[in-house]
């Protein structure tokens, strides 16, 4: 599981903005070395498949990212907004987020689409690729909650709790999880209160009782990248 480190700066001497598994960076999303290819087929494939999600009408939000929310920042060297959709780009052995400060999540239903590498490592797990998830119940950019997938296919909960990373959900199997090259992943949180289930692909595979912040927090997007580097399209989120 990631530990948060002190914060430190990119190759082009910018802040970095994240949290680093093992020695990462810390602050709120941060940078990685390698571009990811995807192929047409899985994105037109992520793009027309029918919806898992708990909910499939009126979205408070629904962002493809070809025009983003103005609430996800500026893209940068760390988040790009791109025809394909958000490209997250961690750091090597490093963690990246982007959230929407102009959305919250008392009572949510917040649904996300991930695009997995083109090209993956053998094995092809946490350790060598990372993880790819939902950012929620977030305070600040050192108090947040994550629900990801790793392309061995686990599931899990974590949070970071003043800059200290915690097991809610320890990695559990499921074939919910889509673990072949750029297979698509639909991942979901559902809160009400200080209640969270988490779905894969339409499937429940964990559930916690929290400590969100009061107005449920702000919803984002969680990505981490292996010791060559990896990056993560997320072509659809959407807020019920």
């Amino acid at each position: 599981m990631p530990l948060a480190l002190a914060t430190g700066f990119d190759g082009a001497g910018k802040a970095p903005y994240g949290v680093g598994r093992l020695q990462h960076m810390t602050g709120d999303c941060v940078v990685s070395a390698r571009v990811l290819l995807v192929g047409l087929m899985a994105l037109c494939a992520a793009a027309g498949a029918a919806s898992a999600c708990q909910k499939t009408s009126n979205p408070q939000l629904d962002e493809n990212f070809k025009n983003a929310d103005p609430g996800w920042g500026q893209p940068d060297n760390i988040a790009a907004f791109t025809a394909d959709g958000l490209v997250l780009k961690p750091p090597v052995s490093g963690s990246a987020w982007r959230s929407n400060a102009h959305f919250t999540m008392a009572r949510a239903d917040w649904c996300i689409t991930v695009v997995n590498p083109a090209n993956l490592p053998d094995p092809a797990n946490e350790d060598t690729v990372g993880s790819a998830g939902v950012w929620f119940w977030g305070k600040d950019q050192q108090n947040f909650y994550t629900a990801t997938i790793s392309l061995d296919g686990k599931a899990a909960i974590d949070r970071l709790n003043r800059g200290g990373w915690q097991i809610v959900a320890a990695p559990a199997a499921t074939p919910a999880v889509k673990t072949a090259p750029g297979a698509a992943n639909e991942l979901e949180i559902v809160t009400e209160g200080d209640k969270a289930i988490f779905y894969v692909n339409g499937t429940r595979v964990a559930a916690t009782t929290g400590r969100p912040p009061a107005n449920g927090g702000s919803p984002g997007l969680y990505g981490e990248s292996g010791p060559k580097g990896t990056s993560w399209v997320f072509p659809r989120a959407t807020l019920y």
